[in-house]
């Protein structure tokens, strides 16, 4: 699916080297899978996680998997260790990922080639791809799909899945995004302000699996209500 009226100019992958961006807390367990997923890919990719705040050996498991690390002092949130990450990225294209390892690195590469067509953002859409059993809840599915209708209906969009977490951005386009959230609704935000400039924007098929290990922080109603907000207050000006 695809949204969006702007042009951007086509690249190749030969003459550029993407930052992945990994936001990871207290992570140790799956992290350095992740890391080892996306250097496997035959790219030219930084991978770059930041750690926010773990008490864990999250640092030291990215760290001696091959990436590069960026540790906060103490917990911020996802959104907050997503623009920290941000600040640091180079290359054409910015890939998030999440290194609880429910998305799968190999997915990466259709991501970044539909993004050298010319578009601003590629979304890896869960629900258009393959979603394995316990890789999403009911209730957050339902919450999902609410949000994500409420941002079609608000912002005239056509996307299937709001609050994916495996995206890929034009850096250039990032570049000019004054992002302010701090948690969960850092997806959210950049969707939402990507559809306000009137971003290019489309979504590719992805894999998504249960959680291995370790647990969510995501609260339905907290985050639920940040996301939310997040939606109606960049609507307008």
């Amino acid at each position: 699916m695809e949204c969006g009226m702007r042009n951007a100019e086509p690249v190749t992958m030969e003459d550029t080297r993407s930052t992945v961006l990994i936001p990871v807390r207290d992570e140790e367990s799956c992290v350095a899978q992740v890391v080892h997923g996306v250097l496997s890919l035959d790219r030219e990719l930084r991978v770059l996680v930041v750690d926010d705040g773990s008490r864990d050996g999250t640092a030291k498991a990215a760290a001696g998997a091959g990436a590069e690390v960026l540790s906060l002092p103490a917990p911020r949130g996802k959104g907050e260790a997503i623009r920290a990450g941000l600040d640091s990225a180079c290359g054409e294209f910015v890939v998030t990922i999440d290194g609880d390892g429910q998305d799968d690195p190999r997915d990466i590469p259709a991501l970044l080639d539909k993004a050298c067509e010319g578009y601003d953002l590629v979304i890896g859409s869960r629900f258009l791809g393959e979603l394995n059993p316990g890789a999403i809840s009911r209730v957050n599915k339902l919450g999902t799909d609410m949000f994500t209708a409420l941002i079609n209906l608000m912002y005239g969009a056509s996307i299937t899945d709001s609050q994916a977490g495996l995206r890929v951005f034009r850096r250039t386009f990032l570049l000019g995004m004054k992002l302010g959230a701090r948690e969960y609704e850092i997806e959210t935000e950049m969707l939402v302000k990507s559809l306000r400039r009137g971003g290019r924007i489309v979504e590719v098929p992805v894999s998504r699996y249960p959680r291995g290990a370790g647990k969510s922080r995501f609260n339905r109603a907290k985050h639920g209500l940040f996301i939310l907000g997040t939606v109606l207050l960049n609507r307008w000006p």
